[in-house]
């Protein structure tokens, strides 16, 4: 009978453990503050595993069709048109600017700043702009449309798109500011080139700082150098910022087997990386 007792006094006991611990645990997640997906990749899981490219592939030198990436070897890794001493000299309004815009990066004429201390749009979440989408190392996509009557360029850096027209249509004479600015392609032989104006100067040109103004020109010319290789060329008209043009060092693309992730800069993820990260980093303590 004791025994009985004894066993049935333990069963009691370790029950009552077990819910309060329960208990506990609930009463923890309801106070807990809610969590906020990881900054960055880590959310989206491992890349989706695809067959490799075909290296018996034949390709068209007028389809861009893929995943592309490059890796600035042109500039030894500086992410901008050239490096840094093919920056051309800026006009006094644009060299003002650029100086005010302070970055955890070093660049000619200004010293690199704690990241907590920087004045960088994109910490916010605003569009990056068509020029640093370029001067990423995110892969983009090339998606030509059935009718043929423009090329899609989706960015995996923030989730961004961009339409060239390709159906014969002029540039238009006053086009609203946009991130991307509005695109109008030819193909000139094998070279796609790309003319687009109407940009919104509110974007960085590069993570360096560099500026340019909603009158900037950009042209591009696009080649398929090979079934995994495309060349790229930008140059930058603008007068109002620029003494002279700015053309860019010829980068690189190569094709990748695998699909553009989900990456858009949400506001929440931002801030919660500026609080947790940034600040802390730079000795900012929020209040």
């Amino acid at each position: 009978m004791r025994h009985r007792f004894l066993s049935h006094s333990v069963v009691v006991v370790v029950s009552a453990l077990v819910c309060g611990s329960t208990l506990l645990a609930q009463d923890s997640q309801q106070t807990e503050a809610p969590k906020v997906s990881n900054w960055g990749y880590q959310a989206e899981g491992p890349r989706p595993e695809l067959p490799p490219l075909d290296p018996n592939e034949p390709f068209d030198a007028h389809d861009f069709s893929g995943v592309w990436v490059t890796d600035h070897r042109g500039t030894n890794g500086f992410r901008s048109m050239t490096d840094e001493d093919g920056t051309p000299p800026r006009m006094a309004w644009a060299q003002e600017v650029y100086l005010s815009r302070k970055t955890a990066r070093p660049h000619k004429g200004k010293e690199a700043v704690e990241p907590a201390f920087g004045n960088d749009p994109i910490m916010a979440c605003n569009p990056k702009g068509l020029l640093r989408l370029f001067m990423y190392t995110d892969p983009a996509e090339f998606i030509h449309t059935s009718t043929g009557d423009r090329i899609l360029m989706t960015f995996q850096s923030q989730g961004s798109t961009r339409n060239i027209w390709m159906d014969g249509r002029a540039l238009p004479t006053a086009p609203e500011p946009r991130w991307n600015g509005y695109s109008v392609g030819r193909w000139e032989d094998d070279t796609l080139v790309v003319d687009t104006i109407g940009f919104d100067d509110r974007a960085w040109l590069d993570q360096y700082g560099n500026v340019y103004s909603k009158d900037m020109r950009l042209e591009e010319r696009w080649r398929r150098v090979g079934r995994d290789t495309i060349e790229a060329v930008y140059r930058i008209d603008d007068p109002t910022s620029y003494t002279r043009p700015w053309v860019s060092t010829t980068k690189i693309y190569r094709r990748q087997a695998h699909e553009l992730r989900e990456i858009f800069c949400a506001p929440m993820d931002e801030l919660y990386f500026n609080a947790v990260i940034r600040d802390p980093a730079g000795g900012v303590i929020a209040p």
